[in-house]
């Protein structure tokens, strides 16, 4: 059942990479600053909603207070704290979004590598349940984004557009590696149970 779960989570994990790598392509010099904006929104209303959370809570009486007791102002203290980091990152990123397109990419660099890192794990994982060998070529994705995403993180590119196109090229390739590998997975597991019994 674990791999099944797991063949399902790859397929997924496939179909959320082709969405994204779709839409860098599609629409490379405005992806880099929506998700910039998307960002900023989120930390945003996060933020707006951590003060929100503390000035609620520091004008409670003990009396009405859920807990029955004085308001925690360790509690507001980081409530308050929460809400000016989050606003402030996000007037930076609405203010420089240049630099955070940079930072963006050097973060896509992470995540690639995290990816890849992940799909190496179900491989090995995947292995030792089943008594299975796998074909060769499943080894390739997890190599080539891992490598990629070395690259990214040492020599980020110029410019965002240009790494915008390069970002949804891996995503498109890691995206169909990790469905085929998902569907080579499936049809093992179930050769595998047609030959048990």
């Amino acid at each position: 059942m674990k791999a099944i779960s797991h063949i399902r989570y790859s397929v997924l994990r496939g179909l959320l990479g082709m969405v994204l790598g779709v839409f860098l392509l599609i629409n490379p010099e405005g992806s880099v600053s929506a998700l910039i904006r998307l960002l900023a929104a989120i930390l945003l209303i996060g933020g707006l909603f951590a003060l929100y959370f503390a000035w609620k809570d520091s004008r409670q009486s003990p009396s009405s207070h859920p807990s029955g007791r004085e308001p925690d102002k360790g509690l507001q203290r980081l409530l308050y704290m929460t809400a000016f980091i989050f606003i402030a990152f996000a007037l930076f990123l609405l203010l420089f979004p240049r630099f955070f397109a940079g930072l963006a990419m050097f973060l896509t660099g992470i995540v690639l590598l995290l990816s890849s890192l992940t799909q190496i794990t179900g491989i090995i994982q995947f292995r030792r349940t089943h008594a299975i060998g796998l074909p060769w070529y499943i080894y390739i994705n997890p190599v080539i984004i891992c490598i990629l995403s070395v690259v990214i993180l040492v020599n980020p590119f110029e410019a965002a557009m240009t790494l915008a196109i390069f970002t949804g090229v891996i995503c498109l390739v890691y995206a169909l590696t990790e469905i085929i590998q998902a569907i080579v997975e499936h049809r093992l597991i179930r050769k595998n149970k047609q030959s048990g019994s």
